[in-house]
């Protein structure tokens, strides 16, 4: 199984990547996955860094908000790190907060003008972020693949049936995963989280459709001595090796093709970098 891992920059800087990234190439991961967002670093210069300091590794974000970016300068960049890395970057993208039938058309148009104004023959592959069927449709036809995002294998196999994808479309699935030397603190750092997206319409929407959104409203300052079961099936707190490639295993036969392992640290840098070598040390 492909794996892909996932470094916000808020959690993982610059120079942190500059020494992760080596580790995940040795480790055979397939790609690197940069969020954007918040006050963290620019998620294409994070893929320029991972992409020139590996030679197999792909890199790509994940994701940008195209609206955000003057095309022409947008695509002058994507050209510079696909051809410069001999076609191991891939764009990543979504609505950020738009929503409806307008938002996923105005990505698709935006992924049509990207494509239209890029001057190299073999275009990087286009992801799109992808929460509800619509979309998911709209990357079927548009972009080689999409990003999941905080749901559960169950969701992905109501969603996502193997049968209705295109020939070499990738369904991605990023697993967010919380750990600190405290374990009370992972757990509330997994509730914050849950609860920070429960609060976003588009989030809210699909956690209801998972039948999730009543456990996630339970989780408050009384309720921190465990994760509710279904919630432990989107994400998990100091997760131990084992519950890690049984998450993986459990995407994967839900069928997602690349599970992204998608790590919040709290604590010093050498013990963030050590989380993500435990992570790797777990796909051998």
């Amino acid at each position: 199984m492909k794996v892909g891992v996932a470094l916000r920059s808020t959690v993982f800087g610059p120079s942190s990547i500059a020494k992760i990234v080596p580790l995940l190439e040795r480790a055979g991961v397939d790609s690197v996955w940069f969020p954007s967002g918040g006050d963290g670093f620019d998620a294409l210069d994070m893929c320029a860094i991972s992409l020139g300091m590996t030679h197999r590794l792909r890199a790509g974000t994940g994701v940008i908000r195209p609206a955000d970016y003057d095309v022409p300068l947008l695509v002058d960049r994507v050209h510079t790190l696909s051809e410069g890395s001999g076609g191991r970057f891939i764009l990543g993208m979504g609505t950020g907060a738009g929503t409806g039938l307008a938002a996923v058309d105005g990505l698709v148009d935006a992924a049509e003008k990207i494509r239209s104004h890029y001057p190299g023959q073999t275009k990087p592959p286009v992801f799109f972020a992808t929460l509800r069927r619509r979309i998911l449709r709209a990357a079927y036809l548009n972009a080689e693949g999409a990003i999941l995002n905080l749901c559960s294998p169950k969701y992905v196999e109501k969603i996502a049936p193997r049968g209705i994808r295109a020939k070499g479309f990738t369904l991605a699935c990023y697993i967010k995963l919380f750990f600190a030397e405290d374990v009370t603190l992972a757990r509330r750092m997994l509730a914050d989280e849950l609860k920070r997206y429960n609060g976003i319409p588009q989030y809210h929407a699909m956690f209801e459709e998972m039948g999730a959104s009543g456990s996630i409203d339970s989780l408050g300052s009384n309720s921190l001595s465990g994760i509710p079961e279904d919630l432990s099936e989107i994400s998990s707190a100091n997760p131990s090796d084992d519950e890690v490639s049984r998450m993986l295993e459990r995407f994967g036969r839900a069928g997602v093709d690349l599970p992204v392992l998608y790590p919040y640290a709290f604590g010093d840098e050498s013990y963030r970098i050590a989380v993500v070598e435990r992570l790797i040390s777990t796909l051998k």
